[in-house]
């Protein structure tokens, strides 16, 4: 049953016996929604949150009045630490209840939310070809640092094998690195439920980007992929658009798009040996409207230079490229490739 309004737009969605899709926009994004989803029960369960943005918080207020959940008896979990799935929790939780957030992800969070810590990453992406002018754009800009949760200290840490009881339902954590080092799916055995977060989407492709202190970032998302698509689900509940289908052979789809731009990417080292990581990713296909490399906004660079680090990262652990320092700036060539010349 879907219920709308001329006045309100779309509204939350009941999707099976005491389970609510609540559909957050991202407004700007091209993302263009959250799914964050409501089991209700004596207490009653909240996946997700969208950005610390009014209109995700217009929505999410609205939304939930909807379904009739009781607030002072709400719990929030959290599939991993994006902003778009973390930001209102916080100010969303009731005294007395919980937020809970896989241990990785969590603890690492925490410790990224400070001026200094964004600091540090960007200045680890002018090492990688970014200029100062883009990464002081981006200051500004990136919802990763300015849409994410407010300080909160109340977090409760879950891990792999954990279990959470909610409307009848025994939800098991499954850790499922890639997206993020934490990233965490529910999975109901009985019921042949799995709320995939950012691990599975369709329409879309997960962005899998390169983590401080993670070796093969895409390396472990691959193997994520293979525990989950051995799972037998029937309701597949992904955070982003409303496309969903087959749990096995989406997670074989997306395991031949990263195969493929492996290939594309080892291609660039060996064609053009010694850019940078900025530089490889402008030569890159990716499936986004703009004329060229230059055309892409700032954030979308972001991505694609994190994503196509990931991918350099998989190809230096199987030996098949080099990653070497010079004057302060990183280059990537064909493993025993010789010396850098840079042009």
């Amino acid at each position: 049953m879907r219920s709308s309004s001329e006045e309100v737009g779309v509204l939350a969605e009941r999707i099976a016996k005491d389970l609510w899709r609540l559909d957050i926009p991202l407004v700007g994004n091209p993302l263009k929604n959250l799914n964050s989803y409501l089991l209700l029960g004596e207490r009653s369960l909240l996946v997700d949150t969208g950005f610390r943005q009014a209109p995700c918080r217009e929505a999410m207020e609205r939304e939930l009045a909807e379904t009739g959940v009781d607030r002072s008896r709400l719990d929030i979990f959290l599939t991993h630490l994006h902003s778009d799935h973390t930001g209102l929790a916080p100010e969303l939780v009731r005294p007395g209840g919980r937020v809970f957030i896989g241990r990785a992800d969590g603890t690492r969070m925490l410790a990224t939310q400070s001026p200094e810590a964004w600091q540090k990453t960007y200045a680890g992406y002018a090492a990688e070809g970014f200029s100062q002018e883009e990464l002081a754009g981006l200051w500004d800009s990136n919802p990763a640092k300015n849409a994410g949760p407010v300080a909160y200290g109340d977090y409760v840490f879950l891990e792999d094998g954990d279990t959470l009881s909610y409307g009848g339902h025994t939800l098991r954590c499954l850790l499922t690195p890639g997206h993020t080092p934490g990233h965490l799916c529910l999975y109901d055995p009985e019921a042949r439920w799995l709320f995939s977060g950012d691990h599975v989407l369709f329409h879309i492709t997960p962005n899998i980007c390169r983590w401080n202190g993670v070796a093969d970032s895409l390396g472990d998302y691959l193997e994520s992929l293979k525990r989950v698509g051995a799972l037998p689900v029937e309701l597949l509940l992904p955070a982003h658009r409303q496309e969903t289908g087959d749990l096995r052979a989406r997670t074989e789809e997306l395991a031949a798009h990263h195969a493929r731009r492996i290939e594309d990417a080892m291609a660039v080292v060996a064609a053009e040996p010694w850019l940078t990581a900025y530089e490889i990713a402008g030569r890159m296909a990716w499936s986004i409207r703009c004329r060229d490399w230059a055309d892409f906004p700032l954030t979308q660079k972001f991505f694609a230079v994190g994503e196509a680090l990931s991918h350099l990262d998989y190809l230096t652990a199987r030996g098949r490229v080099e990653r070497r320092e010079r004057d302060g700036r990183f280059f990537y060539g064909p493993a025993g490739g010789g010396g850098i010349q840079v042009q």
